[in-house]
């Protein structure tokens, strides 16, 4: 929160972070979209209720989708990866644990697209429309 405040203050930039060492393999290949939750918030469930229903078009847009709870990550949709969620987390300015959080990466691990509320499959896969080819 700290940093949200003096990223505020200051001004700086949000896409500015670098990419994980763990989301490397993905580098130029394909997007990846981190879903941030707790178990006990509903916002979880209903994130992943409406990323299921449009599962063939993210595998269409190549994005990799994972759920990051606790300590571990968790593929939605297709083989796990040896990802590590604290990493992914730091590195990222991912929200605390415990709060729900998302952020969808392009493929060269920029960060385009942040909601701390649950999002439409349209609204997600809309924000490829500004990312580079």
């Amino acid at each position: 929160m700290l940093k949200s405040f003096v990223r505020e203050i200051l001004g700086t930039e949000l896409h500015t972070v670098s990419t994980p060492r763990c989301l490397r393999p993905f580098g130029g290949k394909k997007r990846v979209l981190l879903v941030f939750a707790d178990a006990e918030d509903d916002r979880a469930s209903r994130q992943d209720d409406l990323l299921r229903k449009a599962h063939l078009r993210f595998i269409e847009e190549d994005i990799e989708v994972f759920n990051i709870a606790g300590g571990g990550v968790f593929p939605l949709f297709n083989d796990p990866h040896d990802l590590d969620a604290d990493e992914l987390r730091d590195t990222l300015d991912g929200p605390q644990p415990g709060e729900f959080g998302l952020i969808l990466l392009d493929r060269d691990g920029r960060v385009k697209l942040r909601a701390s509320e649950p999002m439409r499959p349209e609204e997600i896969i809309g924000a490829l429309a500004t990312m580079p080819h």
